[in-house]
């Protein structure tokens, strides 16, 4: 299994970026830089920022040291998560100490300027966020950092008022950041205390340029995780405080949602158009961007082979078949660079478990990558699900075959609902599923029932049928037969394309599968209680397909008393666990027909949450339940005071048009 962390080396093909990455960060006309890293959550951006770092660090100079020392280091990296400190530290103060730390350990020759800024840090810790808040101790009268920094199409009366307000503010800030003599320590250089925040800034600079450093690359992570007031405070700290020559910040961001940190800090100041502030600000704080992209199809199939390399090699196989990969990745094709074949060519013998794993993965990466979105950590998470999965059934001596449960785990991932008609198939059968073979064969190559002008008989008397005077019987439309629910359920082409991936599941007795792919799934309470007989009936009252549907109510109508009961209660149930489903719809058409259950529907209808009642059922519920019942008015009036918008649309309508027909409607 693997670790949810960054990585330390490259297993996503990201050198293309880190290289673009290193280049910035290393080009003296572009500094002082800050660069941000964007991406979702989860996409490698933590990872790439590491990549990039431990390259600069390890650029030395290319002569030796005196007296025969090694090359020294052409760059300070230093890493910084304003995550960790935004519950009990300033995260300014926090990452100048972080920074001042750093220089202190490895140039132990600037200790005096290093102890001097570290207790004008400690004096500015005093006053917390104040320091620095808006930028007014720059300069009397100055705007507030917000404003300097974004467009002018700000909403030039708020503008007019937070610059008339500025100078007070700047002298508010400024006295609480004058020297407080029952509080700061003047001892040791008292005198050059500052007294605004530029002072601090230009012995920094300072600073910067005495290290033995071409420059100090800062790497700032999580701040996408962090709370609106320390996203805020990050970038002040770097403008105000640390933006000098010779410095660099990466900063590893979701874009979107900084950008609504940055609003949500500043709600009241919004453009002409009514947007907020949050990407004008970004841009100006960011001279460079780095995207991430979402990985490929092909790309994920590498991601997750690599993964299982990893799992089975020894270092230095491991290292091989890396090589062979960003060999194959040069040619940038975009094709999966790393598969069995690969491996057969950098290790000669590929070992049998690392085989098998890329055989089945190589079935279900391009399956599973559409659904994360090529995702980095959401198919580690996956594979980390799936395995842990796999082992705690060999803890019990339970015998899966691990490419059947990740293709179950696949399914029960993306699409929740045909997992669920599985499990149901599965339950009835009681072993090796007939509807899984005949939906296999049809999604793995059984020819489709031919449609009635593609019948050999309507070919056969087509050249007659140019004859208009003729009436042939031949030609008389041969009505096509019904599709099984199986059949109809793999003509879906999400499933189709599932139930073509390696391997088969015709002839498997899936039951102990389920017990342990099921994360989302519940058998339901009242259904396991159900006799087989009813079991099995309410799997047929649930076909997709109306007729065949249908076929089976008058079964269910002749059930006495505490088995209908016994019925209802676990169709009941799966609308309440997935009113999208056609259980809604069965229920409905089941209380047209049988009276004595219309109470029952609809008190469990009214407890569902009318956000997930799906809108089509307004129609279904006015037309196939009794307008004058009071448990009808009462369910439908709850729908019609609902928040669900589409919903009360669709009732209203219906209602309308019932009102208007004098009746409430008949089965269709």
């Amino acid at each position: 299994m693997w670790a949810d962390n960054e990585a330390d080396f490259d297993l996503l093909g990201f050198d293309f970026l880190v290289d673009g990455l290193v280049v910035a960060l290393t080009e003296p006309r572009l500094l002082p830089l800050t660069v941000g890293v964007l991406g979702d959550w989860g996409s490698g951006k933590s990872s790439l920022m590491r990549i990039a770092g431990s390259e600069v660090a390890a650029l030395t100079s290319e002569v030796e040291g005196e007296d025969g020392q090694e090359p020294k280091p052409r760059y300070l990296v230093v890493e910084f998560s304003p995550w960790q400190h935004e519950d009990y530290d300033d995260v300014k103060t926090a990452l100048m100490s972080s920074i001042l730390d750093a220089l202190r350990k490895s140039a132990p020759a600037l200790k005096a300027e290093i102890t001097r800024l570290m207790k004008i840090v400690e004096g500015l810790k005093k006053f917390g966020r104040r320091s620095g808040r808006v930028g007014a101790s720059m300069a009397a009268g100055a705007t507030p950092i917000v404003l300097q920094l974004t467009s002018p199409d700000l909403d030039s009366a708020l503008v007019d008022i937070a610059t008339k307000g500025a100078g007070a503010i700047a002298g508010e800030v400024s006295s609480a950041l004058a020297d407080p003599p029952e509080v700061v320590d003047k001892s040791d250089g008292a005198a050059d205390y500052p007294d605004d925040i530029k002072t601090f800034r230009t012995l920094f600079g300072s600073l910067v340029a005495a290290a033995p450093y071409e420059a100090i690359v800062v790497l700032i992570d999580d701040l996408d995780r962090c709370l609106p007031e320390t996203v805020v405070d990050t970038f002040e700290a770097i403008r105000l405080f640390l933006n000098t020559p010779h410095t660099a910040y990466v900063l590893a961001l979701n874009q979107t949602v900084v950008e609504s940190a940055i609003d949500s800090r500043y709600p009241d100041l919004t453009k002409q158009d009514g947007a907020g502030i949050g990407r004008d600000y970004l841009e100006k704080m960011l001279q460079l961007k780095v995207a991430i992209p979402p990985l490929s199809a092909p790309e994920a199939e590498t991601y997750v082979n690599l993964l299982f390399a990893e799992l089975h090699l020894d270092a230095n196989d491991f290292a091989k078949v890396r090589a062979a990969a960003d060999a194959a990745r040069a040619t940038g094709d975009l094709t999966v660079a790393f598969n069995i074949g690969i491996a057969g060519e950098a290790l000669g013998a590929v070992p049998e478990q690392l085989a098998n794993d890329l055989s089945w993965a190589a079935e279900i990466t391009p399956i599973l990558s559409t659904s994360l979105r090529g995702n980095p950590r959401q198919l580690k998470r996956f594979l980390n699900n799936l395995l842990l999965k796999y082992r705690s059934a060999a803890r019990r001596n339970i015998d899966l075959k691990l490419p059947i449960l990740a293709k179950l785990m696949v399914l029960e991932d993306q699409h929740q609902t045909e997992f669920q008609k599985l499990f149901d198939w599965v339950v009835v059968a009681g072993g090796s599923c007939p509807e899984i073979a005949e939906a296999e064969d049809r999604a793995r190559g059984a020819a489709p029932a031919p449609s009635p002008s593609e019948s050999p008989i309507a070919k056969a008397g087509a050249p007659r049928a140019a004859k208009k005077a003729q009436v042939d019987p031949v030609n008389v439309p041969i009505p096509p037969v019904p599709l099984t629910d199986a059949q109809t359920w793999a003509d879906k082409p999400h499933i189709a394309t599932w139930l073509r991936a390696e391997p088969p599941l015709k002839g498997v007795d899936l039951r102990k599968y389920f017990t342990y792919s099921r994360d989302k799934l519940s058998f339901g309470v009242s259904a396991s209680r159900l006799t087989q007989a009813l079991q099995q009936l309410l799997a047929q009252v649930q076909n997709e397909v109306n007729a065949s549907r249908r076929n089976f109510y008058q079964q269910v109508k002749d059930l006495d008393s505490a088995e209908r009961a016994q019925f209802m209660e676990a169709l009941l149930e799966r609308v309440q666990r997935a009113p999208a489903t056609i259980a809604l719809t069965v229920a409905l058409e089941l209380a047209e027909q049988i009276p004595d259950i219309v109470q029952q529907v609809c008190d469990v209808l009214k407890r569902v949450p009318a956000m997930t009642i799906p809108p089509e059922a307004a129609t279904k519920a006015v037309l196939r339940l009794p307008s004058d019942n009071p448990d009808v008015i009462s369910l439908l009036d709850t729908w019609a005071a609902s928040d669900n918008l589409a919903l009360r649309r669709v009732l209203e309508t219906s209602r309308t048009a019932q009102r208007r027909a004098g009746t409430s409607g008949d089965l269709s």
